[in-house]
């Protein structure tokens, strides 16, 4: 009678210890998130800027449903995010590889307009600042098919056209050895200058032209379309009048990148907004 008992009580023991392995597992599985919850994880990590952790959550979104197109998106925008540029570290490099890997699956996978401008025009700015400056201009080209009136990607095609002219006339002057205050005189050479440099110069000047016709008040683009309009007068050595006109033309346009740059740095500060009181 008394090994019976005992029997009862271990049986009703080992019972118990299985329901309540059993109600932990239930717990555990009504825990899991989903992939909304690893998603809405994620935007909260990202709008804290804790990228890392947003990355991580919308991974986790994605094993759970591949099917999540934003999650992908947001993936790729973490992962972007992260990439610090002009870092040439492999981990840094890599980061912006993961994000471009991201964003092209995206492009991949039939995306809405507004979903492909949102991938066009990371993928390139990774490129530009990867140094991949062609597959920047084919990116840059497509984000303007998209949207015409972003006057940002005018600006860095422009940019990029200014930097290879600069590129062209830095390595002619070195080769003639000029001097700081001295422009290109011998005809042979601005003839050469101007057949390398013509067509980035024209281009650059007419970007940086439809970029401040969007963008009225951009200092930046007025920069450097004085450095543009410098770059055309460096090979009109043939012509005296013309070279003068684009050196007037490219001093009037620092004066009015000082101004702009002058004028916000001394706009007062917005008044903070008042949170009216609860009802």
């Amino acid at each position: 009678m008394l090994r019976e008992r005992w029997r009862g009580i271990i049986v009703a023991s080992v019972l118990l210890v299985f329901a309540f392995t059993v109600a932990g597992s239930g717990r555990a599985i009504a825990q899991q998130p989903t992939a909304a919850e690893e998603m809405h994880a994620g935007v909260l990590a990202y709008k804290f800027s804790d990228y890392p952790g947003a990355t991580e959550h919308f991974r986790a979104a994605l094993e759970l449903n591949p099917n999540l197109p934003q999650a992908r998106l947001f993936l790729a925008t973490a992962l972007a995010q992260q990439y610090i540029a002009g870092d040439d570290t492999p981990s840094n490099v890599a980061l912006a590889e993961q994000a471009l890997d991201e964003f092209k699956k995206v492009l991949n996978d039939d995306p809405t307009e507004v979903e492909r401008y949102k991938c066009i025009v990371p993928v390139a700015s990774l490129n530009f600042n990867l140094k991949h400056f062609g597959l920047s201009r084919e990116y840059y080209g497509q984000a303007i098919g998209l949207k015409p009136d972003d006057a940002h990607n005018y600006f860095m095609l422009g940019l990029m056209d200014w930097m290879e002219a600069s590129r062209v006339r830095t390595k002619t002057r070195s080769e003639m050895k000029l001097g700081e205050s001295e422009m290109l005189s011998d005809p042979a050479a601005c003839a050469a200058l101007r057949e390398a440099n013509q067509k980035d110069v024209e281009d650059g000047i007419q970007r940086m032209q439809k970029a401040l016709e969007l963008q009225p008040a951009d200092g930046d683009a007025m920069a450097y379309l004085n450095l543009l309009y410098r770059e055309r007068a460096e090979y009109e050595c043939d012509d005296a009048e013309v070279r003068k006109a684009d050196l007037k033309t490219a001093d009037e346009w620092v004066d009015k990148a000082v101004a702009v740059k002058k004028a916000v740095t001394e706009k007062p500060a917005a008044a903070p907004e008042t949170v009216p009181p609860p009802q």
